[in-house]
């Protein structure tokens, strides 16, 4: 065999064995580094000595924000930095490796747990495989996490509210003359943050503190805090439950619109009563219970409810105004001024009143028979000329006397009658008056009411549906 098919032989046998077992100085530094390694102790040269341990979170999204358990869930990437003393190699004796990837759980690791966490399960979901280790001694961990975190949530202004969310992190054992937490920067990470689209953003700081607890207060335990403040987006909120209250609230002041004589104007009211009721208890079952504040939502609720409520409850006066002139009293002239002469006036309303009718007119008391006398009968109409002349000339007999007399009576009877139909004419045009002037009265102050009704209603709805300013707080 020749020499180049034997170099090719033997570069074909290096290849393939170095391809099936590995890089051998690699093999070989894992093993002398690992071979004795104990990851129980601090990787310390000295017990007194404390161990520096840079800690980083980045915040890639926000889950869920539960405002009736109040929680936050988060997913977050963990940067942990230390220097570990028996991780420490020199590369040309290793063909000049400088870092390896080692299991994370074959190496010491600080105890840095979450304090505010709402969720023991929360390791089963965090995503870890291997640490970064140079030739220095210098390990990073990078680690994802889903965090469930207690935060305590202010519903006052909701949902135009801001919240301030904290994530508490610190060794659990470990004190801070043991392991010493040090961050990287006064604000976290948020390059890799996903939007969210309930939630937006406005900042995410860190901040550094000693804490001292009741078990060991002259040790210290080192904490970072990191602060989320996100802003509630509220468009979804003011689409979905705010314009249908504010719709339901004009429809009920309409109500004032519809004529007395339908007999719906209470039915309407009560209808969106019921109908506000249930958007109430929607916006109920998404708030925590707590009886510190009430939420603004909440607010603008109850007092629309309260609106409607009252507007309902003058439906129901001007419905008896309305209906008052059955009973035949007038209207008394102090009211009459102001609402005819004020509120009518100045609400443009043009009123439908009917002549009033003649004053005096009264029942004539009924006198003693009078004799027959065919002049008088004539002049007023009781007989024609023509039947006068001709019993005329019966004036003197017995006969003629006895039918003067059952005559008068006839004509006597007559009168009476007409007189009792003239007054209840009179009466009823006089009721129909009073009737009338009832009803405008109760249409003057129908529209009074909802003018204020609609002022109060305007007034509160852009009062409430104007963000807050959070700047100062």
């Amino acid at each position: 065999m020749s020499s180049a098919a034997t170099l090719l032989t033997a570069t074909i046998i290096v290849t393939y064995i170095t391809s099936t077992s590995g890089d051998e100085n690699e093999y070989r530094l894992v093993r002398d580094l690992m071979g004795s390694y104990d990851p129980r102790p601090r990787p310390v040269v000295h017990h007194s000595q404390a161990l520096n341990v840079t800690f980083s979170v980045a915040l890639a999204q926000i889950i869920d924000v539960d405002e009736r358990n109040q929680i936050i869930t988060t997913n977050c990437w963990l940067n942990q930095n230390w220097l570990d003393y028996k991780l420490v190699w020199d590369p040309r004796k290793f063909g000049n490796i400088t870092n390896i990837r080692l299991p994370y759980d074959e190496v010491w690791k600080p105890d840095i747990l979450l304090y505010n966490n709402a969720d023991v399960s929360s390791s089963l979901s965090a995503v870890s495989t291997n640490v970064i280790v140079t030739n220095g001694g210098n390990v990073t961990w990078l680690s994802m996490w889903i965090f469930k975190s207690s935060c305590s949530i202010d519903v006052k202004y909701f949902p135009f509210d801001v919240q301030n969310c904290s994530l508490d992190f610190a060794s659990w054992t470990y004190e801070s003359f043991e392991v010493n937490l040090v961050k990287n920067a006064d604000t976290g990470d948020t390059s890799n943050y996903v939007d969210s689209s309930e939630w937006e953003l406005l900042n995410f700081q860190q901040k550094r503190q000693l804490v001292e607890f009741s078990c060991c207060p002259d040790n210290p335990y080192v904490f970072i805090n990191y602060f989320i403040v996100i802003k509630r987006r509220p468009l979804f909120y003011i689409f979905n439950m705010m314009m249908p209250c504010v719709l339901i609230t004009l429809v009920a002041l309409l109500g004032f619109y519809m004529p007395s004589d339908s007999g719906e104007k209470i039915s309407m009211g009560i209808t969106t009563l019921l109908s506000m009721t249930v958007f109430l208890m929607i916006v109920a079952e998404s708030m925590p219970p707590t009886s510190d504040v009430v939420p603004l939502i909440g607010m603008y609720y109850g007092i629309t409810i309260a609106i409607v409520s009252s507007a309902t409850g003058m439906t129901v006066l001007t419905l008896n105004i309305h209906h008052k002139g059955t009973r035949g009293h007038g209207v008394p002239p102090l009211l009459k001024r102001i609402c005819f002469g004020v509120f009518a006036k100045f609400l443009f309303i043009k009123l439908d009143l009917p002549e009033p009718p003649e004053h005096g007119l009264h029942r004539i008391p009924q006198t003693e028979t009078h004799r027959f006398d065919t002049d008088i009968l004539t002049r007023n109409g009781g007989i024609s000329p023509r039947f006068a002349r001709k019993i005329r000339p019966l004036g003197g007999s017995p006969c003629s006397d006895n039918a003067e007399q059952q005559f008068t009576k006839l004509l006597q009877k007559v009168q009476q009658t007409i007189e009792r139909n003239e007054f209840r004419l009179a009466e009823q045009d006089r009721r129909d008056h009073v009737k009338k002037e009832w009803q405008q009265l109760a249409l003057v102050l129908d529209r009074l009411l909802l003018l204020c009704f609609l002022i109060v209603t305007v007034s509160i709805t852009l009062s409430l549906m104007v963000p807050p300013d959070h700047s100062n707080g």
